[in-house]
C-alpha cells in the first residue's frame, strides 16, 4: 500500500508528483495530482482513463455492501511522544456552511478551478476532506477495541507513519458510529477546496448522479485524539524587493536574530503575536500587541481576532508588503528558507503553530482565517478509499 498511496494533492511539490508517479504505475497520484506533459487538460481525461482501467484491470474493487472504514494514524510527535489519530471516513451530506458543516479559513478560486475540472473530467471523491468535531471520546473505546480485529490496510510510509484501516459492516455498528457524528458541528480542518467544489459540483450535476449530494469525509474527535497542528509558514514576492520590508519592519521595532534561534525566539516570546521575518541578508523578530491589531480590524469576534495568522494578514503584511503579488505556503522553515536564498522570493514569514481547539472555536464565531491558516499533521492519505459519485 505504501507504493500506490499518496498524499492530498495541495502538499504534492513538482518534484514528488514526478517521483510518486515514477514509484508505482497504480500510485494513486495519476488520479489526485497526474502529470500534465504540453496539455494542462488532458490530465483530466487521463485520470478518468486511469480509474476506468484500474476498475476494469481489477486493481481497484468496488465493496458491494454499505460500508464506514475506520483510518488510524500512529505516528511520532515532534516532542518525540508517541501519537495517534483515529477517525471514520464516509459519505458526508453536503449541506452549504451554516449549522452542521463549518469552515475555518478563506479559500482560492486557483485550486477549486482545478478540482472542478477534475471531478466533471472523474466523477470521483479521490481523496477525503478531513473534519473535526468535538465527541467527548464517544466511540473512543469503539475504536480501541478495532485493535484486536485485522485491519484491510497496514502499512508504514516514509516518514514512520503506521497507517491502518478497518473495514465496519455490522449494521450496530454503522449505526454506532454515524450516531456519534450526528450532533455536529463538523468543521473542516483539511479540504475547504474540495468541499466548496463538490457543492458546485453538485448543483450542476442535479439528480444525474445518485452520490453527487454527498462527499467522502475523514470525521476525527478533537475531544479524544492528539491532533497536531503545525504552522503554516509563508513566501512572499514583491516588486520593491527586500529592503523596504526591513525598514517597515525596524520601525516596528523588529530586531535581528541568529536563524539557529529562530524557532526558540518564537516559542519564548511573550509577545500576543510574534513572526520572524526572512530575507537573503537575515532574520529578524517582530512582535505584535493584541492592541494593534484591534485597532485596525474592530472590535470582531475574539477567537479570531487573537490569532497570529490574522495580525499576520490583516495588519502587518498591509503594513510591511503592501504590494505583495504571490504568496506560498509551507510546514517547513528550511523550505522557506531555500525560496528565499535560491529562488528569488522577497520574503519569508514563519509562525507559531495553531491549537486544534482555536480551529474550532473560529469556526463556532462565524469567523474565517486567511487561507492556509493550519497545516493539520499526519495528512489523511489518499488511495485507501475511493468515493464514486456515479
Amino acid at each position: 500500500m505504501a507504493d500506490v498511496t499518496c498524499p492530498p494533492y495541495d502538499v504534492i511539490s513538482p518534484e514528488e508528483q514526478t517521483r510518486l508517479h515514477e514509484r508505482d504505475p497504480n500510485n494513486a497520484v495519476r488520479l489526485e495530482l497526474a502529470q500534465t506533459g504540453d496539455d494542462e487538460d488532458g490530465k483530466y481525461k487521463n485520470a478518468s482513463e486511469t480509474f476506468r482501467r484500474w476498475l476494469d484491470d481489477g486493481v481497484l474493487q468496488q465493496d458491494e455492501e454499505p460500508s464506514f472504514y475506520v483510518y488510524r494514524q500512529d505516528f511520532t510527535g515532534d516532542d518525540g511522544a508517541r501519537r495517534r489519530v483515529v477517525g471514520v471516513i464516509g459519505a458526508l451530506e453536503l449541506e452549504p456552511f451554516g449549522s452542521g458543516v463549518l469552515p475555518h479559513e478563506r479559500t482560492m478560486p486557483g485550486p477549486k478551478k482545478d478540482r472542478l475540472a477534475l471531478m466533471r473530467a472523474l466523477p470521483v471523491n479521490i481523496s477525503p476532506i478531513y473534519a473535526i468535531y468535538r465527541g467527548g471520546g464517544g466511540v473512543a473505546s469503539f475504536y480501541g477495541s478495532l485493535a484486536d480485529r485485522p485491519p484491510v490496510g497496514r502499512f508504514q510510509d516514509e516518514q514512520g507513519i503506521l497507517h491502518r484501516l478497518w473495514k465496519v459492516t455490522a449494521p450496530a455498528e454503522i449505526e454506532l458510529l454515524a450516531e456519534a457524528l450526528a450532533p455536529g458541528p463538523l468543521v473542516i480542518a483539511d479540504g475547504h477546496h474540495r468541499y466548496e467544489t463538490a457543492l458546485a459540483f453538485a448543483e450542476e450535476s442535479g439528480d444525474e448522479l445518485p452520490e453527487a449530494g454527498t462527499v467522502m469525509c475523514l470525521a476525527v474527535d478533537a475531544d479524544a485524539e492528539e491532533l497536531v497542528v503545525l504552522p503554516y509558514n509563508r513566501a512572499l514576492r514583491s516588486p520593491e524587493g527586500p529592503e523596504p520590508i526591513v525598514d517597515a519592519l525596524a520601525s516596528l521595532g523588529a530586531r535581528p536574530i541568529d536563524p539557529a534561534a529562530a524557532k526558540t525566539e518564537l516559542e519564548k516570546s511573550t509577545a500576543d503575536h510574534p513572526f520572524v521575518f526572512v530575507t537573503k541578508d537575515g532574520e529578524w523578530l517582530v512582535e505584535v500587541s493584541d492592541e494593534y491589531v484591534t485597532r485596525a480590524v474592530g472590535e470582531r469576534a475574539p477567537a479570531w481576532r487573537d490569532l497570529d495568522v490574522v495580525a499576520l494578514h490583516e495588519v502587518l503584511l498591509p503594513e510591511v508588503a503592501p504590494n505583495a503579488q504571490e504568496i506560498v505556503f509551507s510546514k517547513d522553515p528550511e523550505e522557506v528558507r531555500r525560496l528565499v536564498q535560491e529562488e528569488g522570493w522577497t520574503a519569508g514569514v514563519l509562525l507559531r503553530a495553531l491549537h486544534p481547539a482555536e480551529v474550532v472555536e473560529v469556526a463556532r464565531s462565524g469567523e474565517r482565517m486567511p487561507q492556509k491558516a493550519s497545516y493539520f499533521w499526519p495528512k489523511a492519505i489518499t488511495g485507501l478509499v475511493f468515493h464514486p459519485l456515479s
